[in-house]
């Protein structure tokens, strides 16, 4: 399970993310997280949900989806998927795909270009090398040059809306160890609480309780894993939770999912 919420490191300026996935069990699930680099899922077999902003499909073989940055996106890889993910930094795009103005689409169908777009991903990937920042600079330009060929590109919609939304998970990332409520959030940004909660659910697909609650869990697996010693009581109060029942409650459920 990946524990990211907001991916700081995909904000680094010479970051590019390349990597294969194969899904060999069903009950993995990339949970809702944002980042300052765009980000693309090639679908090479099976089918993977895909949740980007308030749109979610089923993405299939030779289908690809699109996250701006800063979009709040997850997805649920299924039993036989194999997809490719790639992140890259703005560092690495040209004026022409600054995506301020225009986007592709979140969601991309399979057409006669999109195999050779998955050949060339298939040809890079034993040569990769993350540390190679010249071979970084040529596929970031080869791949948006064969994305341009394929896909058209769009006006971006619905920034303002989005923006204000990652301003709200970027708040709670940073004060989650706080106690926040629904109330206290609406108030602090201008919201409705009706509004407020409408957002989370169309955004993350979760209740803004059980999103804190993830965000505080995480932590505590990390912290956890730093101090394999520490008792579990002070690592659960460190993180946020002030109930020890609830703490149990929210682990014994996420070691479900």
């Amino acid at each position: 399970m990946d524990p990211s919420f907001y991916e700081k490191a995909a904000d680094a300026a010479n970051y590019i993310y390349f990597q294969k996935n194969v899904i060999t069990e069903d009950g993995g699930k990339i949970l809702p997280h944002f980042h300052d680099s765009i980000e693309f899922v090639f679908m090479s077999c099976g089918e993977c949900l895909v949740h980007i902003n308030t749109e979610e499909r089923v993405v299939k073989q030779g289908e690809i989806t699109f996250a701006r940055c800063f979009e709040p996106h997850f997805y649920v890889p299924r039993k036989g998927a194999e997809y490719y993910v790639v992140l890259i930094s703005s560092r690495y795009l040209k004026a022409e795909f600054d995506f301020s103005e225009k986007t592709f689409s979140s969601f991309l169908p399979k057409n006669d270009y999109s195999h050779k777009i998955l050949r060339f991903l298939d040809a890079l990937y034993p040569v990769w090398d993350r540390s190679d920042d010249l071979l970084k600079c040529g596929f970031s330009d080869t791949l948006l040059a064969l994305m341009r060929k394929a896909y058209p590109m769009t006006e971006v919609r619905n920034r303002k809306v989005t923006q204000a939304f990652v301003e709200v998970l970027k708040y709670i990332n940073g004060n989650f160890r706080s106690e926040l409520s629904l109330e206290g959030l609406a108030d602090l940004f201008g919201y409705s609480k009706t509004y407020l909660s409408g957002l989370f659910n169309q955004f993350t697909g979760m209740k803004l309780r059980d999103y804190i609650n993830r965000c505080r869990i995480n932590e505590y697996y990390k912290l956890k894993k730093e101090q394999p010693q520490a008792p579990v009581c002070r690592i659960a109060e460190e993180v946020g939770f002030n109930s020890l029942n609830t703490f149990y409650r929210v682990l014994h459920r996420d070691t479900k999912t």
